[in-house]
């Protein structure tokens, strides 16, 4: 299936007031008829012509201006217990890590209480246990589990793999003491998940903890705007998948995350250090997409380059593995959109996450099915 009517720039950014999105003002070029925007930041121009360093560094500047996500009204902060301590990695480093665990706990029996892995964005480089607190934190009071969330290493100071290993460690810790440091249990319902970044180490690990034998088994994935294979892999896609990947194309001047900032071969490789064809970053090159979680959640976006790889996955796991999953497909939205709070659509982004996370530990409906949701219009 060809997605490229979700590229059609969605009305809500279209309309996004000034004092919000004057912030990406080159997003002009992109809608059609397209206000004309006065940019504070004219450094976000520009932002092709500088390393992934300096384009993210530049990106946590104009992000430290906009608006900041409040807990919403309805979450009573005090009924989730929060602590924060180490596990240890395979090297022997201390990885920081913060457990949620409802208030209810306490008279909730432990194997009845569902476990999140929580992998937070941040394009390998950037990001730790602030980034992903609001999310954990409502995810927990609203949907009654328990979340760990992970403080995985950071590129370039620590290079491909310690991440993914930091990542698939604390997956591992929490399946061996979820019921006495985490008041739950992994069979009740065990998902990994995370967002761009964060949600390629947790595809990764899905076929990582499969090939281990890992027990109890992951049973679910929450996969919000994932990277699922590096651009400078798709030769090695056989030619009916690689056909299937045109988004990066289609939404190559994508506002915020295009083509070029993917295909930066010699930048990512440096300061990331990891091959493109490496398979705990491009996991789409794995051979055997059988055996993984049968529960999967997407959030997906329309005008971002890693649309279609999303896509191409989901379908594997459905093929294969025979994976439920459910889409939220924000049409017309570049990644990571919901930073921008002028929009309906990103005041909804949180509910959405708490109903698709709250419907991978839920038995109901046949093996296999697919459920697609059209949002952003």
């Amino acid at each position: 299936m060809e997605y490229s009517q979700y590229s059609q720039v969605s009305p809500q950014w279209t309309k996004v007031r000034c004092t919000s999105l004057c912030h990406f003002a080159m997003f002009s070029q992109l809608t059609d008829p397209a206000p004309q925007f006065v940019s504070r930041h004219d450094q976000l121009g520009d932002l092709d012509k500088v390393g992934i360093v300096e384009r993210r560094r530049v990106f946590g500047e104009v992000e430290a201006t906009l608006p900041l996500k409040k807990i919403p009204a309805d979450v009573d902060e005090s009924s989730v217990s929060v602590k924060t301590f180490t596990v240890t990695a395979r090297d022997g480093h201390e990885i920081p890590v913060r457990s949620y665990i409802p208030a209810s706990a306490a008279t909730t029996p432990a194997n009845s209480r569902p476990l999140l892995v929580y992998l937070h964005a941040g394009g390998f480089l950037f990001g730790d246990l602030e980034s992903g607190h609001l999310n954990c934190t409502v995810l927990a009071a609203r949907l009654n589990i328990s979340v760990l969330n992970v403080g995985y290493r950071l590129a370039p100071q620590w290079l491909f793999p310690h991440g993914f290993n930091d990542s698939y460690d604390a997956v591992e810790w929490a399946a061996a003491h979820a019921a006495s440091h985490l008041n739950a249990s992994p069979a009740a319902g065990f998902l990994v998940g995370g967002i761009s970044s964060g949600a390629n180490f947790a595809g990764a690990i899905a076929y990582a903890a499969r090939d281990a034998n890992l027990s109890p088994p992951i049973t679910g994935l929450f996969l919000s705007i994932p990277v699922c294979i590096l651009p400078q892999a798709y030769h090695l896609l056989p030619q009916e998948q690689r056909d299937q990947l045109l988004s990066l194309e289609q939404n190559a001047e994508n506002p915020l995350l295009t083509k070029k900032s993917l295909s930066d071969i010699q930048d990512f490789v440096v300061i990331y250090g990891s091959p493109p064809e490496d398979k705990r970053v491009s996991f789409l090159l794995n051979d055997d997409h059988t055996s993984l979680p049968k529960r999967a959640y997407f959030q997906i976006c329309g005008r971002d380059p890693l649309r279609d790889e999303a896509f191409l996955w989901q379908k594997l796991l459905q093929e294969y593995s025979g994976t439920k999953s459910k889409i939220d497909m924000y049409t017309g939205m570049p990644h990571g959109f919901w930073r921008f709070l002028d929009m309906q659509a990103s005041h909804e982004w949180l509910d959405d996450l708490v109903v698709g996370v709250g419907s991978l530990f839920r038995p109901e409906g046949g093996v296999g099915e697919t459920e697609m949701v059209v949002k952003g219009v």
